[in-house]
């Protein structure tokens, strides 16, 4: 189960995600939809951990994954992401986008 609680990223002054709470149950099926700009990419990448919340918790059942190190999260080996176009993670150098 994935646990998102209170969270909020911002970019400077701009708010993007404000207080979102949601539960992804494990074995569910889920969807996350809205315009564009709304926020959805933002939401991925800190589940993911490619980007750090301003606040507020990610929890993998019941573990916090935000305050794991890299190192120590064994559950990111388990994950996959794919960006629409096939796009490149923006916050990985080329070598670190081949490997993932």
């Amino acid at each position: 189960m994935i646990e998102v609680r209170n969270l909020t990223k911002s970019f400077g002054d701009k708010v993007v995600l404000d207080n979102i709470n949601v539960t992804f149950e494990t074995g569910k099926t889920n969807l996350i939809i809205g315009q564009s700009g709304s926020g959805k990419t933002v939401l991925m990448k800190n589940l993911v951990g490619l980007l750090q919340p301003t606040s507020g918790e990610v929890l993998y059942d019941d573990r916090d994954f935000i305050r794991m190190s890299k190192r120590k999260v064994q559950m990111r080996r388990e994950m996959g992401m794919i960006f629409q176009s096939a796009a490149l993670f923006d916050s990985l150098n080329v070598l670190e986008n081949v490997m993932f």
